[in-house]
């Protein structure tokens, strides 16, 4: 069809939606509904493709003289013109009139041309068309009025002059064998048509107690719902819990579309989803946020699917508020970090000190251990480096595994263990300090850890104080003893040179002064000799050491 006759169409449609629309009842169950809109698309389209039957008919009755015709046909199409055009007349009204306009012309055209004219068509017509606009018992009745009159026309042609174009053309017999077989179909037809229409309101019914049911679950859901269009994002409803949670009222919510419960910054990104999504039926989620009508920011989790409103695409979201729980999921996220942070600190500690550390489950299985621990706990010559899972076992001489199981369980029962040990670690002799203290876990002892620290230098620095000891208890023993005699006499010397007059005498005491002097010299030299050595010693020592 050209552009120009489809706008011309489209005109008079809208004409006769707005002549005869308004008189629909929209109070009628569903099926009376779509009879009485199927009723208005018949007379749409029956007044102009009439006139492909009209025109002719008209323009052959009135050239050929046959004038009661012509002048039939143009009753019945001003007949279905003023009824499609009417603004006054109900639809009921309207159904009537074109039933009887086309029964006026049925019979007419029967009378006329025979069985073998459009009349009988118009017949049977007349019953399909009511059985499709009307209840079915009408349906029922036009048969009936259409049986009598065929049977009208038989007696027409049985009393009736012979010279009429029925009864030249039939005989009552053949009138009678035509008109059963249209009843027949009729009766057929009706009884079909019927049973499309009963399935036709179950499924409507069935539809509509869906409906309701799901309007229901919408309605009472404590959860916001809500329908917007795909095209302009309009709301198209929402539900109770809705208004409740972000402040609108329903009149208000259907005002707006779905980016004035945006932030700015989330609009773009809506229309992009929505566009994307739009023509995909699947089943869509997503995390976002909305603006409550107080201008509150919440967390969303929104979940949606495709569907069809009244006509419109639309998409029927659910929107649970997740606030609370991104808040305790960011507030996680936090703890976490500084837990990590924490352990990431604890770790450094733990692998940068002097010390080693190996750490034990209950059933003696290593958990954990740092570097210095392949470096200071040593339990075997053969010097295994430790792995985690293996029993500790693993890495103990043979002949120190009962006495070592035997520590392990006093730490089992609480006790702290601490002990030295001399190993011989790569050609060196080195001093190990043993520590192992209980592991608890909510109260309960869950394994062992063992610190391993060298003190080869402690050792040593204790037997360097040990000896010097000894030394010191020497001289001690010598300023007792060596020393007390000479300095005695001495003293005793000097008391007598004070005292004595004879100088012979005083000569030999004076010498025997200067013998006893020199021997105490002598003893203290020696005394000062042995402190110096072993100070420098030790102090060359200590340094070396880092002491």
């Amino acid at each position: 069809m050209p552009a120009v006759y489809r706008s011309l169409f489209a005109k008079y449609q809208c004409i006769i939606k707005q002549r005869i629309s308004h008189n629909l009842n929209n109070s009628r169950s569903d099926v009376d509904q779509w009879q009485d809109r199927l009723f208005i698309k018949f007379l749409t389209y029956c007044l102009p493709v009439s006139l492909i039957a009209f025109l002719p008919c008209v323009y052959i009755s009135f050239k050929y003289n046959y004038t009661i015709t012509g002048v039939i046909d143009i009753f019945c199409f001003l007949t279905i013109t003023a009824v499609t055009l009417s603004k006054k007349l109900k639809i009921k009204q309207r159904k009537i009139l074109v039933i009887s306009a086309f029964y006026t012309l049925a019979i007419f055209l029967t009378a006329v041309l025979g069985y073998l004219g459009p009349g009988v068509f118009y017949l049977f017509a007349i019953t399909i068309l009511s059985s499709l606009i009307f209840p079915v018992r009408l349906a029922w009745g036009t048969i009936a009025l259409n049986a009598l009159i065929l049977f009208g026309f038989a007696l027409f042609i049985y009393l009736g002059p012979g010279n009429n174009v029925l009864s030249k053309q039939y005989s009552i017999g053949q009138w009678l064998a035509f008109g059963s077989n249209l009843i027949f179909l009729s009766i057929l037809l009706v009884v079909l048509i019927d049973k499309i229409f009963n399935g036709l309101q179950t499924t409507i019914n069935i539809t509509n107690g869906i409906k309701e049911k799901y309007k229901t679950i919408f309605e009472s859901s404590p959860l916001p719902m809500w329908l917007f269009d795909t095209e302009s994002l309009q709301f198209l409803d929402v539900n109770d819990a809705a208004t409740k949670h972000y402040g609108y009222s329903k009149q208000e919510f259907l005002a707006k579309t779905i980016r004035d419960i945006r932030p700015p910054e989330y609009v773009a990104g809506i229309e992009y989803v929505v566009k994307l999504n739009k023509d995909n039926a699947k089943f869509h989620h997503q995390n976002t946020v909305h603006l409550k009508k107080n201008g509150e920011q919440i967390n969303v989790k929104i979940e949606s699917t495709l569907l069809d409103f009244n006509g419109r695409q639309a998409k029927l979201v659910l929107a649970t508020d997740i606030t609370a729980q991104v808040k305790s999921e960011q507030k996680i996220k936090s703890s976490n970090m500084k837990i990590k942070q924490s352990e990431s600190n604890l770790r450094a500690i733990f692998d940068n000190t002097n010390e080693g550390f190996v750490l034990l489950d209950i059933d003696n299985r290593i958990i954990a251990f740092n570097s210095k621990a392949t470096e200071f706990i040593i339990f075997n010559a053969a010097y295994a480096k430790f792995e985690a899972g293996r029993s500790i076992f693993d890495f103990v001489d043979e002949a120190r595994k009962i006495p070592f199981n035997d520590i392990l369980q006093k730490v089992h029962n609480k006790q702290v263990v601490e002990y030295d040990q001399r190993l011989n670690i790569n050609g060196v002799m080195c001093w190990i300090h043993f520590t192992l203290t209980p592991v608890y876990e909510s109260g309960v002892i869950a394994g062992t850890c063992i610190t391993g620290r060298d003190i080869t230098e402690y050792k040593k620095y204790v037997q360097t104080i040990e000896s010097q000891n000894k030394k010191f208890k020497e001289i001690s023993w010598i300023q007792s003893h060596l020393v007390r005699a000479p300095l005695a006499r001495v003293m005793g010397l000097a008391t007598l040179l004070a005292a004595e007059t004879n100088e012979k005498e005083k000569d030999e005491m004076l010498k025997m002064l200067q013998a006893s002097s020199a021997e105490l010299d002598d003893i203290i030299k020696d005394i000062t000799k042995k402190t110096a050595v072993d100070a420098n010693a030790e102090a060359e020592r200590l340094s070396t050491a880092g002491y």
